[in-house]
């Protein structure tokens, strides 16, 4: 008995320290994926871009109402015989965000203006920037295009030269889509020009110019 005891006992322990040796690399195996998972960064969730398409419709409303509107616009684009054109693409102002540029020089804006203007809620804050952020290009839309004399300044003919333009900054709109800030510039030469900001508001389902400012003059 005490035979089978000893080689018992032997067989137990052989059997204990074979698992000992199995686990060991095992469990340094878990632990090196654990940390390599903390190590490797997740994945970031691509920003959303802001739908320029989604309003081309309000955009193309805006514009008309602007260049409709019994202004100095009105008189440049709406002749028998036109003698301005329209820049085929917007500029997209830069929205500065500290308060002491309320008024910044440039294709740039406060951000205090634009409360001012239209209004101030958190949504519209981040919809604001949101808007300006993208540096893609966003193209005056195809109704506007095919009712008024639309060009693009680096493919003008001679002729085309002489003649004036204006530059529409891309509208910059509330949260709820009913109010709209735009920045207009008649550049007549080197040192001739002109430029207003445009308030707009959707009345009764039409984009309407409430009020409108000159900006500068050369």
């Amino acid at each position: 008995m005490e035979k089978k005891t000893f080689w018992h006992h032997l067989l137990n322990h052989s059997l204990y320290f074979m698992k000992v040796f199995l686990l060991v690399p095992i469990l340094f195996l878990i632990v090196a994926c654990q940390n390599t998972a903390k190590k490797t960064p997740k994945a970031k969730t691509p920003e959303k871009t802001f739908n320029y398409s989604a309003f081309q419709k309000d955009y193309a409303e805006i514009l008309d109402a602007i260049i409709t509107h019994d202004t100095y616009i009105s008189r440049l684009i709406i002749t028998e015989k036109p003698e301005t054109y329209i820049e085929n693409k917007f500029i997209k102002d830069l929205i500065h965000t500290t308060y002491k540029e309320d008024y910044p020089l440039g294709d740039a804006i406060g951000i205090r203006e634009l409360f001012g203007h239209l209004g101030y809620s958190m949504q519209d804050s981040i919809g604001f920037l949101n808007q300006t952020r993208a540096r893609d290009t966003v193209y005056i839309p195809q109704p506007i295009a095919h009712k008024y004399m639309v060009k693009d300044s680096n493919r003008l003919t001679m002729e085309e030269r002489f003649l004036t333009k204006l530059v529409f900054h891309l509208p910059i709109l509330t949260h709820n889509g009913q109010k709209a800030f735009v920045s207009v510039d008649h550049i007549c030469g080197g040192l001739c020009g002109q430029g207003w900001y445009f308030i707009l508001e959707k009345i009764k389902g039409k984009w309407k110019v409430v009020k409108y400012e000159d900006t500068w003059i050369a």
